[in-house]
């Protein structure tokens, strides 16, 4: 049969009424666009199975969709006192963000939880696994042992430690946010042009503008906390103590940060000062190790690491090698190369580190668990924490089918310096 070109097209048209006739119930609506991403809104959804949490990236996390963003350092102003402890203004930078001013590093953050508990990922560009924070060298014309500066004088000076940190708020006991918090986040709690600093102060702090509000504040570190498994876990409130009598807002020392209470992961007051000479040394070494950057609890216990006992004029130490008590010195005066500024390889750490158990276990500083690790390009930081812990009055809270504002930050090699994104929300999901 000759089938004409009118034939063909009465047939591509009835094939495309019949197609079109549908039942109301069969009918399905075009599906909407769905956000592969966010640069601010962390969408936390129930998952089917819970990660582990051991600094490997499980599938269930390529069901989390990813917020994309980027911390770049700004400007901190203009300083008004020198800041390190050999420091002038004329050494320092004005600026003290100036050493890193600029610097970006993207990021992703995808959240999950179980109904229980909470699962962040955070994965942060780092070329480096900074470590040599603060260590120790010997200054030979005076035959002296100094610290690595803790505020960057420059950009071949930044000897400090990579940081994470993250806010939250805190409700009232009526269930209430601070009034203020969800216009500012961090920014919020950060207090500018104080008064009365003095060398060794900021004049930039952390409080809550308003007395009886509280932030939370995670703040992982990456050498303190090398070893406890936990995020240090503390608070932002008016007062710089726990009790809430000292009020110094206001001033350059109104330092409204404070810890949970629980363990302390880790001890950095590193500084020995010999009673008789004066001078003054590392309290912990190991030595002839090479390019370590803390000592542990158990080290010092088996006497891996020796804990100093005497500073001599001329820079040699004396220190307790055994169970016996035998002391053993080391004069760096004959190894110079090996102790000197930014390059000596057995330079002495400024950390001990109070665990060596792994985990120091579940109280309410240590209760944010976190496994980190550094691929050679980035960090993957996987965290978790319950939704509601047992400590209501310094925890925020994460509720089912509620959303909060919250900002972070991160800070690359650095004491101080740290780009900072607020106005960020948490939506956690049904």
């Amino acid at each position: 049969m000759k089938t004409t070109n009118k034939s063909i097209l009465f047939i591509a048209v009835l094939t495309s009424v019949l197609q079109g006739c549908t039942h109301a119930d069969d009918y399905v609506a075009p599906t909407p666009e769905v956000l592969t991403s966010s640069p601010n809104e962390l969408l936390v959804e129930r998952f089917t199975t819970a990660p582990v949490v051991d600094g490997n990236i499980d599938a269930i996390w390529d069901s989390a969709r990813p917020l994309l963003n980027s911390y770049t350092v700004p400007s901190a102003g203009i300083r008004t006192v020198p800041l390190n402890s050999d420091g002038f203004l004329n050494t320092e930078p004005l600026d003290i963000f100036d050493p890193y001013k600029g610097e970006t590093n993207k990021f992703s953050l995808r959240g999950g939880h179980d109904g229980t508990n909470l699962y962040l990922l955070l994965e942060v560009e780092d070329g480096n696994d900074s470590q040599d924070r603060e260590s120790f060298y010997f200054y030979a014309p005076t035959q002296t042992w100094k610290q690595e500066h803790k505020y960057a004088n420059n950009a071949n000076d930044k000897f400090y430690e990579d940081k994470f940190g993250f806010m939250f708020p805190i409700k009232d006991a009526s269930g209430v946010i601070p009034a203020g918090w969800n216009e500012g986040t961090c920014s919020f709690t950060c207090h500018k042009g104080l008064t009365g600093a003095v060398a060794g102060d900021k004049d930039t702090r952390h409080y809550m503008p308003v007395a009886g509000t509280k932030a939370d504040l995670w703040h992982w570190k990456r050498v303190r906390n090398a070893i406890s498994g936990s995020v240090d876990d503390g608070y932002v409130s008016a007062f710089n103590d726990a009790a809430g009598l000292v009020d110094k807002r206001g001033t350059a020392q109104a330092q409204g940060r404070l810890p949970d209470a629980g363990k302390n992961p880790y001890d950095d007051k590193p500084v020995f000062t010999d009673p008789i000479t004066g001078k003054k040394g590392p309290k912990w070494i190991k030595p002839g190790v090479e390019n370590y950057y803390w000592v542990t609890k158990d080290e010092l216990a088996n006497f891996t690491a020796k804990t100093v006992v005497n500073v001599a004029v001329d820079g040699t130490l004396s220190y307790i090698n055994d169970a016996a008590g035998t002391i053993l010195t080391l004069n760096p005066n004959t190894d110079l190369a090996s102790y000197a500024q930014g390059t000596g390889k057995k330079r002495f750490p400024s950390v001990t580190i109070n665990d060596g158990s792994g985990y120091v276990g579940y109280d309410s500083r240590n209760d944010t668990k976190i496994k980190a690790t550094h691929t050679g390009t980035k960090w993957v930081l996987e965290i978790t924490r319950k939704l509601i812990t047992e400590d209501v009055a310094n925890d925020a809270a994460f509720e089912i089918g509620k959303e909060m504002k919250f900002g972070m930050s991160f800070f690359s090699n650095a004491a101080i310096a740290h780009g900072t994104l607020n106005l960020l929300t948490m939506k956690i999901v049904e």
